[in-house]
């Protein structure tokens, strides 16, 4: 059964990528689009799985981080038009085996060493990385690439300062 769902994982990740743009380093985007997002993740070795009925696309890093994507900051945010920012959230599981204290400190010190992501705890408990990255005055892809590829070290590094 795992190897079914791997599977078609698999085979949907490749479709995103193959309907993807081509990833330029030089390209200058003055905007975000969807395309242009699941270029960068592919050249990143990042899968993507489109959310029916959503404009968040799930993606799983090389690295076996599982994150959501967001155009945001979009002139039709319905369409995902004309978008000046990208989120990307990761978030883990808050561990019984600590106290909150731990918890709050450990985010505390992740925030204070790392600067690709911002850690918190949100509204419900639940502990969050986000990455937040505008387009105003444009940036390459490969800038693009090099930030998200940033994040995804930083944020999996977030799981050593509150577990351990």
């Amino acid at each position: 059964m795992k190897v079914a769902a791997l599977g078609a994982l698999l085979a949907i990740g490749a479709s995103t990528a193959a309907n993807a743009q081509s990833f330029d380093p030089d390209r200058k985007l003055e905007v975000f689009t969807t395309s242009a997002l699941k270029a960068t993740l592919a050249e990143l070795g990042a899968m993507t799985i489109d959310q029916p009925g959503k404009q968040n696309i799930t993606v799983q890093f090389s690295n076996g981080l599982q994150a959501d994507a967001l155009l945001m900051a979009c002139t039709d945010q319905s369409t995902s038009t004309g978008c000046r920012g990208t989120s990307i959230l990761v978030n883990y599981t808050t561990p019984d085996d600590v106290t909150a204290e731990q918890v709050r400190s450990g985010i505390n010190e992740y925030n204070y060493r790392q600067n690709f992501g911002r850690a918190y705890l949100d509204p419900n408990g639940k502990i969050s990385v986000r990455f937040y990255l505008i387009s105003d005055g444009g940036i390459t892809m490969e800038n693009y690439r090099q930030n998200i590829g940033l994040f995804e070290v930083s944020a999996a590094k977030l799981a050593d300062y509150v577990y351990n």
